[in-house]
């Protein structure tokens, strides 16, 4: 699977695995296009939600998408607070059954965070609220530019919940 914004590939997911049945697919082997822009952007969750929502809206046989991350992500806080950051965006879609486990033969604090979306009205409509939350974050600043320039996305989430 090719993720592009526009022209601009963003990601390649390969393999993508599906079940026998066709209604699950497996999505894990994020594999950045952008290297230091996609880091510190902050990409992959945004990625990660397109993904779920273009298979759910184009496939409507598809009733479950997996998800397993383990890319370490060297930024900030370190492996602990991003494998924290990717299980709440997984429970604010509706994933319930969200696991967080060190990766084995990994360097320290390297995690994998996994859960499975499961089709429902409640899961979709958490998911396009979330999806929409992330797409509003990034339409001042198009994907590909300078990532130093102007306000981060993490500033512009802290921002937006100091607001009365």
């Amino acid at each position: 699977m090719l993720v592009h914004d526009g022209s601009t590939l963003l990601c390649t997911v390969d393999p993508v695995p599906v079940s026998q049945s066709g209604t699950e697919i497996r999505v894990e082997h994020f594999t950045p296009s952008l290297g230091e822009f996609e880091q510190s952007r902050h990409l992959g969750r945004l990625v990660f939600l397109e993904i779920c929502a273009f298979v759910v809206e184009r496939f409507h046989q598809v009733q479950a998408v997996s998800f397993a991350f383990s890319r370490p992500v060297t930024l900030l806080a370190g492996g602990s607070r991003h494998a924290a950051d990717r299980a709440e965006i997984m429970h604010r879609i509706g994933i319930d059954n969200v696991q967080v486990a060190p990766r084995p033969s990994a360097t320290p604090g390297h995690f994998v965070v996994t859960g499975v979306w499961i089709y429902s009205e409640r899961n979709m409509l958490a998911l396009n609220e979330v999806l929409g939350e992330l797409r509003e974050l990034y339409r001042d600043r198009p994907i590909g530019t300078d990532p130093k320039g102007g306000i981060g996305v993490l500033q512009r989430i802290a921002s937006r919940w100091r607001k009365p």
